[in-house]
């Protein structure tokens, strides 16, 4: 009869802990779910934080190479006002040979043909620094507007991290010692 009592006590206790284990899965199974889950936002995280490393190498190889452009800017600028120079010693040499040597007027053609290669290339010089200009604008606009999008992709990543930790939290503090 001790034996029948045994096993009719088992048989009791296996279907009044059956529920129990089921729950007990299923709280296991969604554990394991959000450390898979939390370990892809970990993932999703690391790689953010490794394009924004590639974007401000990016963003500084960027600022050196506007910083080079704007000092060639300068340059040109100071051989603008050289040229300018040149052009004006030119006008003033020209007039003195008109007065001084009126057979030398072949020269002063090829003077002239000088002159407005010189303020061609001045023209072309200028509309390129305003399209340097229009480009570093460009850029700078670009790369505010893909920081402000990591930023909020970046906090979005964040908040959804805290969920998961208080849901974590949460499962832990209904779970029995």
């Amino acid at each position: 009869m001790s034996q029948e009592l045994k096993a009719l006590l088992r048989s009791v206790l296996k279907e009044e802990l059956q529920p129990v284990h089921e729950r007990l899965e299923r709280v296991e199974q969604t554990q394991q779910e959000l450390q898979r889950g939390q370990k892809a936002l970990e993932k999703s995280v690391a790689q953010i934080q490794q394009d924004v490393t590639e974007l401000q190498v990016g963003q500084r190889a960027l600022e050196n190479t506007v910083a080079q452009i704007q000092q060639d800017v300068a340059q040109l600028q100071a051989g603008q006002q050289a040229l300018q120079q040149d052009v004006a010693q030119l006008q003033a040499g020209q007039h003195k040979l008109e007065n001084d040597m009126v057979d030398m007027k072949q020269s002063l053609g090829n003077m002239e043909r000088t002159q407005e290669k010189i303020l061609e290339e001045l023209r072309i010089s200028k509309n390129n620094q305003a399209l340097v200009i229009n480009d570093l604008t460009s850029i700078k606009k670009s790369m505010d507007v893909t920081v402000a999008y990591l930023q909020r992709r970046s906090d979005v990543i964040f908040d959804k991290m805290i969920e998961h930790e208080k849901e974590i939290l949460n499962l832990k503090t209904r779970l029995p010692n």
